[in-house]
């Protein structure tokens, strides 16, 4: 890091060991922090865009804090009506389907033609199911026994709204006859039909102070954890890990899985790394998260892996047994995902080896949040922060092949929650590594970016040891629709990336 960085006027985030303090970082003259500390300012967690209003809507006088998007013109640092957001080329958009019925229905895509549908989830009684739409595209609700023959409800997508509802006890325009076909209900299935009908009502609220649909299940409170700001294009905020690039392999005897469980696996904030002799001799790793987009919030981070830990990580996929990566649809059944995904996958444990394990530990620095949270931990860890649970908030990192042809097109990280879930915990943030180059192909492109000078989708390109976060939520606790994205396909060589994925509030 030289001076010429600091005039930059970047965000300076220094992390020792996820335990933050407000104080100045001095730098020697090799460029890297002395001592780690912290210069992040206090407040970052509250996103300006959010804006409180009161509301009623039938149930009493209500606040919440609402996430508006600012205008397209300051993510260029101009004043706002300055310019012009681009129409993206890619129409397509989330689509939710709510089940208020008392039955387990099954959700299919309507090819239009009088065949049997695709079959894309199943959604339980007052549950949801989802995907990926595009406008016009045709759906329907069908009972489990006789899927093609038993059909319930038919839905058209339509741009701008993304929640759709089938609701065989409302009567339009007859409230009386209405609350007789709900007196067929357990009082817990009407307190169950009477969420999700709420949520329908705020729906309408928030699409009129935002412009866009609520996803969740109102009311769901914020992200607890830290969400990077991306206020314009080519931003910059630095991050400093302790968590140094491995670059001599240490013995075999030494890569065997940690057993260490909960705070014997925490490292003081003076006592070394984890077979720290063969990282490099600096003690310090220096991040830089660069804003590639605003809406949805993307970065890149160069130099997030070192060439050997690649190896390492390619080193452990060749004794592994990579299968046919598949979509989850959840309610109990799997969709048919090849028509989406066409890749081969496998999981990686924390606890593989100790190269794992400092990777998932400079995540965590990278996402500014505790290494214990993406670890078991003991009853007295954290407590505070996530009291329902001592499990991680990550998953297992999730190692993928792509071949010639192979993608993955657009989707969402997230799901929709089962609506008996007060905390509603969903993956929050991705975090792909990539471990090669392809020749040609195999970008992460967001579709549906918003910028004012291009319609065509903002392509990441996958470069050695390079990272690429970006969020699934937005600040206000609602899904992001434009976090979309896709995996191009392999037009030449090949493609090998991992990817983390961080869960809020918890990974239940």
């Amino acid at each position: 890091m030289t001076v010429l960085v600091v005039l930059l006027l970047v965000s300076v985030l220094i992390t020792n060991n996820n335990r933050y303090a407000s104080a100045d970082a001095s730098l020697d003259t090799a460029g890297y922090v002395a001592e780690p500390t912290c210069s992040a300012q206090e407040g970052d967690e509250i996103d300006p865009n959010l804006q409180r209003l009161t509301f009623d809507i039938g149930y009493g006088e209500e606040t919440f804090d609402f996430y508006v998007r600012p205008d397209v013109s300051t993510y260029y640092q101009e004043a706002p009506g300055t310019r012009t957001a681009s129409t993206p080329r890619a129409i397509g958009f989330a689509g939710k389907w709510v089940n208020l019925s008392s039955e387990r229905l099954l959700l299919f895509w309507d090819p239009g033609t009088g065949e049997a549908g695709s079959l894309i989830g199943a959604a339980g009684p007052f549950q949801s199911a989802g995907t990926a739409t595009f406008p016009n595209h045709k759906f329907y609700f069908a009972k489990p026994d006789d899927p093609h023959n038993n059909i319930v409800a038919r839905f058209v997508a339509k741009p701008g709204f993304s929640v759709m509802y089938y609701d065989p006890f409302d009567v339009p325009g007859d409230a009386e006859a209405t609350q007789r076909n709900l007196q067929s209900l357990t009082l817990e299935q009407y307190e169950r039909y009477e969420a999700q009908k709420r949520t329908r009502l705020f729906n309408d609220k928030y699409r009129e102070v935002t412009g866009r649909d609520y996803l969740a299940i109102y009311p769901r409170a914020k992200p607890r954890h830290f969400h990077w700001p991306a206020e314009y294009f080519g931003q910059e905020h630095w991050v400093a890990s302790r968590e140094t690039h491995f670059v001599a392999l240490p013995p075999q005897d030494k890569l065997g899985q940690i057993t260490a469980k909960g705070k014997e696996r925490d490292i003081g904030d003076d006592e070394p790394r984890l077979l720290q002799e063969y990282r490099t001799e600096q003690p310090i790793l220096n991040m830089t998260l660069e804003v590639l987009s605003c809406a949805p919030r993307v970065f890149q981070i160069d130099g997030f892996l070192s060439d050997l830990e690649v190896d390492h990580i390619l080193e452990l996929a060749g004794g592994m047994n990579l299968r046919e990566s598949t979509t989850g649809q959840g309610g109990g059944v799997n969709a048919d995902s090849r028509r989406t995904r066409t890749s081969l996958n496998t999981w990686v444990n924390r606890e593989t080896t100790p190269i794992i394990d400092s990777i998932y530990r400079r995540a965590a620095d990278l996402m500014r949040f505790d290494e214990a949270l993406v670890r078991r931990r003991d009853p007295d860890e954290l407590n505070d922060l996530v009291p329902e649970s001592r499990g991680s908030i990550a998953e297992p990192l999730q190692l993928v092949h792509y071949e010639i042809g192979q993608e993955y097109t657009a989707h969402h990280d997230y799901g929709y929650t089962n609506s008996n879930d007060v905390l509603q915990p969903q993956r929050f943030a991705t975090l792909l590594l990539y471990l090669n180059e392809p020749e040609a192909g195999g970008e992460t492109t967001f579709p549906r970016w918003i910028n004012a000078e291009t319609r065509e989708a903002l392509k990441a390109t996958p470069k050695r040891g390079k990272a690429v976060l970006f969020y699934s939520y937005l600040p206000d606790g609602n899904m992001d629709d434009l976090s979309q994205h896709s995996a191009a396909p392999v037009i030449e060589g090949e493609k090998w990336l991992i990817n983390l994925w961080v869960r809020d509030p918890v990974h239940s």
